[in-house]
């Protein structure tokens, strides 16, 4: 039998327009050569591990490769995320004018089944692992159902699920493999869709497995090797995470993950995160706004009271923060932007990820915003965190997209850029303890990845009026930083050697 797994690229509503969140702009904007892609995918190699070895399975990732909808196919398992369904749809409906029978998982699926079903013949609702060998003996009696449904305590164990496949992606073609060390949130954020997903309890791989993956990743991407721990917070069991840090230490790589400000108030557990190679943290401070953080009940380590101290503690370990921050809640009026763009310019956030509120699938926010007769929109295409789908409280839906942008566009501004990163490497080389080398390649990151970004924020409809001449000159000096950088470090690594 043969079987395609296929993750379907999303389709682009504007030309020219990039996403924070996806990254994959960065393959064509970094001069990353012959690699298309950012993050390798992990649905993909995830369920070819699961498909018994008789079975004839393909792997295609439509962000890497063209689709052949007219080869000999019998069955296609097709998974997702909300940015993508609009296409994923696409796809299942012309394998389907083939007589082929499509199945379709994932997250964005498992919170709108009754949609999904009208462009498959199943709905795999919860995660692969505990539904995969059902849905294929199913498939081979001819007695496939519509609808299968991981419950509660048949969600998976991860001490026993193998190691992805990831051998089956064409590894050359991305930036950097991405594995997961853990699972579940008890946290309930209002727009959010982990504990829906994922389960409320965490669920954690052994420690032995994940270095064995990262072995695994370090021999097949045969290179230097950067990797995304996609933990929603590898902060939630700070004793695992300790652990977890000592086992990656001798690997001698480098890494980015997801954590709360727990981590801020254990120095030990900073500690180790830097000397295991960890570089960079995704942060969710969604607002500074007290009343907004309670109302979406925010996990309870993020207060507000504490932000300032707890970014500066962290970033002073040579860390670079991925701040994330959401505009759009109930309690957000146009004062909001100018707000948050000085304490992101303030606090020297070395990569700000600003995001429109979006109401997707499955979350309490979407549930209350339907009710109120709020959102105005389910074309998925537009479900980017970069545009407006929903009717604000306390804004129209032009003032809110405009603002987003304004904001955006001012915190990425270059001379913001450079008030920004000036400061974070103030701090760094006053009480970072890594080693002078690695701390450059981190500045040299850092502002790779701004110029990245701010190409990003500037891809939208322009709101933040700079003044050019000045731009041209903060332009320059990075410019100039980066070159003497770059300089130091090849010079330190020539004496090494």
């Amino acid at each position: 039998m043969k079987i395609k797994i296929i993750n379907p690229k999303r389709e682009k509503f504007q030309d020219g327009r990039m996403e924070f969140w996806e990254f994959g702009f960065m393959a064509t904007t970094a001069g990353l050569g012959t690699r298309k892609y950012s993050g390798t995918p992990l649905a993909l190699p995830i369920l070819s591990s699961l498909i018994p070895p008789h079975y004839d399975t393909k792997v295609i990732d439509e962000n890497i490769e063209n689709i052949d909808f007219d080869s000999e196919t019998d069955l296609v398992l097709l998974t997702f995320f909300t940015t993508s369904a609009t296409r994923g749809y696409q796809i299942a409906d012309e394998f389907r004018k083939r007589n082929v029978k499509v199945i379709i998982g994932g997250c964005h699926v498992s919170m709108d089944p009754d949609n999904a079903i009208k462009h498959a013949d199943a709905i795999a609702i919860g995660e692969a692992e505990a539904l995969i060998a059902k849905i294929l003996e199913d498939f081979s009696n001819g007695n496939l159902q519509q609808f299968y449904t991981v419950e509660e305590s048949e969600r998976p164990n991860l001490e026993n699920v193998p190691i992805p496949h990831y051998h089956k992606l064409k590894l050359d073609n991305y930036f950097n493999p991405t594995i997961q060390t853990m699972r579940g949130c008890p946290m309930k954020c209002d727009f959010c869709t982990v504990r829906a997903y994922w389960g409320a309890k965490y669920r954690y791989k052994p420690i032995d497995k994940v270095v064995e993956e990262i072995s695994f990743l370090r021999k097949h991407f045969g290179r230097n090797t950067f990797i995304m721990l996609t933990d929603d917070d590898i902060a939630a069991n700070l004793t695992r995470s300790k652990e977890l840090f000592k086992a990656l230490i001798p690997l001698e790589i480098q890494w980015m993950s997801q954590g709360s400000m727990a981590m801020a108030r254990d120095d030990e557990y900073l500690d180790l995160m830097v000397q295991s190679g960890g570089s960079r943290i995704i942060m969710g401070f969604e607002s500074i706004s007290e009343k907004n953080l309670k109302e979406m009940q925010k996990n309870p380590n993020n207060r507000l009271a504490d932000f300032i101290s707890n970014a500066k503690k962290i970033q002073s370990y040579g860390i670079a923060i991925i701040g994330a921050f959401v505009f759009g809640f109930d309690n957000d009026d146009e004062t909001c932007f100018e707000n948050s763009a000085n304490f992101i310019v303030d606090n020297c956030i070395a990569l700000p990820q600003l995001f429109a509120l979006t109401p997707f699938p499955g979350t309490t926010l979407t549930k209350r915003l339907e009710e109120e007769g709020r959102i105005i929109s389910k074309d998925w295409k537009y479900y980017t965190g970069s545009t407006v789908q929903f009717r604000p409280k306390l804004m129209s839906v032009e003032e809110l997209e405009r603002g987003y942008y304004w904001t955006i566009q001012n915190v990425y501004s270059y001379k913001n850029i450079w008030k920004r990163l000036t400061g974070l490497w103030d701090l760094w080389d006053k009480y970072a303890k890594r080693p002078e080398h690695v701390l450059l390649k981190e500045k040299i990151d850092v502002i790779l990845l701004n110029e990245n970004f701010r190409a990003c924020a500037y891809s939208y409809t322009l709101q933040y009026k700079v003044n050019t001449i000045e731009e041209k000159h903060y332009q320059k000096e990075l410019n100039k930083l980066l070159k003497k950088f770059l300089n130091q470090r090849t010079e330190i690594l020539t004496q090494a050697s």
